[in-house]
């Protein structure tokens, strides 16, 4: 495939690979390359950006899909005391930052079961792509997340919350008000 001829449309559907870099303010999302095929950068790459629903009744959320190291009940539970009001994506990895940074959802909130310790290879990569693409990662507390201290993200407050920055400050403050006054151990 010659650098000027565009990639068919069905390669998107066989998956995709994110990147940006750090303090760049651009995050990009390309198709996998496939056989002998040789790409130059940008190549087929696309430019990505967060969604710009600003409003919960028409937000999209993620969550996992394993029950094991979530609860699933309060997260739904703080989803509707925050507006939202659809069902969320069940999503497995690193597809939750992914469906972020391209816009597909607007909130994804995690808040593991008592003595799970979140992997910080499970969330750094992520991060950094979606705080590119214009959204923001923190603890449920609203700390930035901290990967200097070994493997395990340690110190974490109660969960993890990615988020496009139009809900940053609502989402994060009411959040906090309801997450102080509930009792946080499953």
């Amino acid at each position: 495939m010659s650098k000027s001829s565009p990639p068919s449309p069905d390669i998107w559907e066989r998956g995709c690979v994110m990147y940006a870099r750090k303090d760049s303010g651009q995050a990009w999302m390309q198709p996998h390359i496939h056989g002998d095929k040789k790409f130059e950068w940008p190549n087929s790459a696309k430019l990505i950006r967060v969604s710009s629903i600003d409003d919960p009744a028409l937000a999209t959320s993620c969550e996992p899909v394993e029950r094991a190291n979530s609860n699933h009940s309060f997260t739904e539970g703080l989803a509707h005391s925050v507006g939202l009001r659809k069902k969320p994506m069940r999503v497995y990895s690193m597809v939750k930052y992914a469906a972020i940074a391209r816009g597909d959802a607007e909130l994804f909130m995690k808040f593991a079961r008592t003595g799970y310790k979140e992997k910080i290879w499970d969330h750094a990569a992520g991060v950094v792509i979606v705080e590119e693409a214009g959204g923001v990662v923190t603890d449920a507390g609203g700390r930035p997340l901290d990967f200097s201290k070994g493997p395990y993200l340690e110190g974490l407050d109660r969960g993890i919350i990615i988020v496009v920055v139009v809900y940053l400050v609502r989402t994060n403050e009411l959040l906090r008000r309801i997450l102080d006054g509930a009792y946080l151990h499953f």
